[in-house]
C-alpha cells in the first residue's frame, strides 16, 4: 500500500526486471551485428547504385544543367576557383549556391565570383585608403589575374593556385585573355528530386532489414529509456551541446589541416547535395531521410552493431567514427579534400559514440541527439540560410 498516495508508474514496477534482462553488449554470438553491418552496406552501396543506374535511363528523372550553372556549381565546390558570369544569370542560381559563393565585384557587365571559403581575395582585388581606411575595388587587379600575361597566379603566400573557370561557349570580355579551365555544358544527370527519392527508398529498404536483426536490442533500449523519461531533456540537451562543441573543434581542425595540406576548406559534397535537394521538389523525401530514418538506422549500425561486434569500446569508438565519417564523404574528389572538408563527420561520429557510451550503451540517447541535430540543421537551411 502506498500511504502517501503517490502515483506509481507502470514502468517503475518492473524497473528491476527490465534491468536484469539487459542484453550483454558483447554476446558470444555476434553474427547478427556482423549481418546488420553487411546488410547496411549492401543496401546502401549496391542497392542505391542499381537505383541510380535505372533512374539514369528514365528521362523524366534526369535534369539538364546549363553551362552557366555548371560554372557556378564548380566554384561552389572549389575553394580556389574564380569565374566571370552574367549577373542576371547568377541571380537565378543564388538561392541554391548563394551560401557557398561570394561576388567579389561587378565589372564591365560581369560578376566576379569565388568560393565563400576563400579568405585571400581581398588582398588581390581591393585596396585600402590609408587616410580613410575605406576599401575599394582595384580595377588593375583584373589585368593582373585575367590578362594575357597575369602577374597574380596564387591566392596567397601559401601558393594556392588561382583556378580560373570559363564555359566552352561562354562569351568572354576583351580583358579575359589568360588560360582557364574549360567547363563543357549542358550536362544531363540525375535530378536533385531523383537523388532525394533514391535516398528515401534506400532507407525504406534498410528499415525492415535492420530492425529484423536488431529489433530485440532496440526494444530493450527503448524500454530502459522510458524508465528515465524525466532525464530525457537533460540527456538530449547536453548531448546536443557536446555536438556543437565538436563542430567548433571541427572548424579549427579543418582550417589547420587546410593550411597543412594547402587546401582551402569548403563545403562537403554531401552537404551541397542536401542543400540542393531541400531547395527542390524532393524536399519532403530528403527531410524524412535526414531527420527520421537516417539517424535511427545510422545509430543502430554505427553504434549498436559496431560496439556489439567489437569487444574493446575504445577501438569500437575509433572504428565506428572513421567508417561513419567516410561513408558521408564518398562523393569527394580527393582523399585530402575529404579529410579537410569532412572532418566534421568524423568528429560527429566520435561524439555520437561518446554519447552512446556515457548513457550505458542505450541507443535511444544518440538517436535522439542525432535527430535533433539534423532537424535544426534542416530548418536552418530552409528558413535561415
Amino acid at each position: 500500500m502506498n500511504k502517501k498516495h503517490e502515483i506509481i508508474e507502470f514502468e517503475d514496477v518492473f524497473k528491476n526486471e527490465i534491468s536484469k534482462k539487459k542484453i550483454d553488449p558483447t554476446p558470444e554470438n555476434k553474427s547478427k551485428y556482423f549481418s546488420a553491418i553487411m546488410v547496411y552496406f549492401l543496401i546502401m552501396l549496391v542497392f542505391s547504385t542499381i537505383l541510380f543506374l535505372l533512374a539514369s535511363e528514365v528521362p523524366i528523372l534526369n535534369e539538364t544543367l546549363t553551362e552557366s550553372e555548371l560554372i557556378v556549381e564548380k566554384i561552389s565546390e572549389d575553394a580556389h576557383g574564380i569565374a566571370l558570369i552574367n549577373p542576371a544569370i547568377y541571380l537565378s542560381y543564388e538561392e541554391t549556391y548563394g551560401d557557398y559563393i561570394t561576388v567579389v565585384a561587378d565589372y564591365e557587365g560581369y560578376s566576379i565570383i569565388i568560393n565563400s571559403g576563400n579568405t585571400s581575395y581581398q588582398d588581390i582585388f581591393f585596396i585600402t585608403d590609408e587616410l580613410t581606411s575605406e576599401t575599394d575595388f582595384n580595377p588593375l587587379s583584373i589585368e593582373q589575374v585575367f590578362g594575357a600575361s597575369p602577374t597574380v597566379t596564387y591566392w596567397n603566400i601559401d601558393q594556392d593556385a588561382i583556378n580560373i573557370y570559363a564555359g566552352e561557349t561562354q562569351l568572354l570580355p576583351s580583358f579575359f585573355q589568360t588560360e582557364y579551365i574549360i567547363i563543357k555544358g549542358p550536362e544531363t544527370r540525375i535530378s536533385s528530386f531523383t537523388e532525394s527519392l533514391i535516398n528515401f527508398l534506400t532507407y525504406l529498404a534498410l528499415i525492415p532489414a535492420i530492425f529484423l536483426l536488431l529489433k530485440v536490442e532496440f526494444k530493450q533500449d527503448y524500454m530502459e529509456f522510458k524508465l528515465i523519461k524525466n532525464e530525457w531533456f537533460l540527456i538530449i540537451i547536453v548531448g546536443y551541446l557536446t555536438l556543437m562543441l565538436g563542430n567548433v573543434v571541427s572548424i579549427f581542425a579543418s582550417e589547420y589541416l587546410g593550411n597543412l595540406f594547402g587546401i582551402a576548406p569548403s563545403e562537403a559534397v554531401n552537404q551541397l547535395t542536401i542543400i540542393r535537394s531541400l531547395m527542390g521538389p524532393g524536399a519532403i523525401f530528403m527531410f524524412l531521410s535526414a531527420v527520421i530514418m537516417g539517424p535511427i538506422i545510422e545509430e543502430l549500425i554505427y553504434r549498436k552493431a559496431f560496439f556489439g561486434l567489437i569487444k574493446n569500446d575504445k577501438i569500437a569508438l575509433v572504428v565506428s567514427s572513421l567508417v561513419f565519417g567516410s561513408i558521408h564523404l564518398i562523393g569527394e574528389a580527393s582523399i585530402l579534400g575529404a579529410l579537410v572538408n569532412g572532418i566534421s563527420y568524423y568528429v560527429m561520429g566520435f561524439i555520437f559514440g561518446y554519447i552512446y557510451l556515457k548513457n550505458h550503451k542505450n541507443i535511444m540517447a544518440p538517436i535522439a541527439v542525432h535527430i535533433l541535430s539534423n532537424l535544426i540543421s534542416i530548418l536552418a537551411i530552409l528558413f535561415i540560410l
